[in-house]
C-alpha cells in the first residue's frame, strides 16, 4: 500500500505537489469514488483515474520478487521440491518471469503478464544488464578474469563477454547481458571453481531494494524506465 499522491507521481507526469492539487480539485477517483485526499492508501488492485483516464500500466502488472534458495523457478509438480506455487500471489496469477534462477540460487526475478516485456528482458541483444553476487571456492587468477571478460566457450556453449569485479578473495560481482541455463556456474566451472552462493541483485534498473526472501514489490513506470 502507498499514498495516493506517491502513486500518481510514479505513474503520471505529475509531481507530488501537482498530484496533491489534482486530488484537491476533484480530478482523481479511487475505485469509482472521488478521492478524499492525497493520503488515501492504494495498491496494485486499486482502480485510480485522473481526469477520467485510468492511471497505471493499463491491465499489465510488473512485480519484483526475491526468490529464496531451495525453490524451483517453475509452477506445478516439483517432484518433492517447493515451487513458485508456495507463494499465493504467484500461484493465483501464474505470471511469466524474466528468467529462471536455479534451485540453489536466490535473488531477483521480474514477473509480469506483459509477454512482450518479458521477452525483451530475455534477449541478449537488448543489452539489459543482470547483476549477480557470486561466492566461490577459490579465487580467480587475473588471466581467468580477463578470459571471462572476453567471453568463453564451455562444453560447446558460447558465453558472451561479461563484467567481472572482485569484491574480496572469493566473492565477485558479475554482470551479464544474457541468461543461459546455469550460466554463471558453468563459467566458473570452466576453471574448475565451484559456486557456493549465487544471488541476482539487479535486472536493468530494478534491484532487490530491501526485499526479503519470498517478498514481492509492485513496480511502477519509473522503476521500469528504459525497459518497457
Amino acid at each position: 500500500m502507498i499514498r495516493l499522491n506517491k502513486y500518481l507521481a510514479e505513474n503520471t507526469s505529475l509531481s507530488r505537489r501537482d498530484a496533491d492539487k489534482a486530488v484537491a480539485d476533484g480530478r482523481v477517483t479511487v475505485n469509482g469514488a472521488v478521492a478524499e485526499g492525497p493520503w488515501v492508501q492504494v495498491d496494485e488492485t486499486s482502480v485510480v483515474t485522473l481526469d477520467g483516464g485510468k492511471v497505471g500500466v493499463e491491465d499489465f502488472f510488473y512485480w519484483a520478487f526475491y526468490k529464496p534458495v531451495k525453490v524451483l523457478t517453475a509452477y506445478g509438480d516439483g517432484q518433492g521440491k517447493e515451487t513458485l506455487d508456495i507463494f499465493p500471489k504467484l500461484a493465483e496469477k501464474k505470471p511469466a518471469y524474466s528468467g529462471r534462477l536455479d534451485y540453489d540460487s536466490e535473488g531477483l526475478i521480474i514477473f509480469s503478464n506483459d509477454g512482450d516485456f518479458i521477452r525483451k528482458l530475455q534477449k541478449s541483444d537488448e543489452k539489459i544488464q543482470k547483476e549477480y553476487i557470486v561466492s566461490v571456492t577459490r579465487r580467480l587468477h587475473q588471466a581467468q578474469v580477463d578470459e571471462l571478460k572476453r567471453g568463453i566457450s564451455y562444453e560447446g556453449i558460447d558465453y558472451l563477454p561479461c563484467i567481472v569485479t572482485e569484491m574480496d578473495e572469493r566473492r565477485y560481482r558479475v554482470i551479464l547481458h544474457e541468461g543461459k541455463k546455469r550460466q554463471i556456474r558453468n563459467m566458473f566451472r570452466h576453471f574448475n571453481i565451484q559456486v557456493k552462493r549465487l544471488k541476482r541483485v539487479r535486472i536493468g534498473r530494478v534491484n532487490l531494494d530491501g526485499l526479503k526472501a519470498g517478498e514481492i514489490r509492485v513496480l511502477s513506470r519509473k522503476d521500469l524506465e528504459g525497459m518497457l
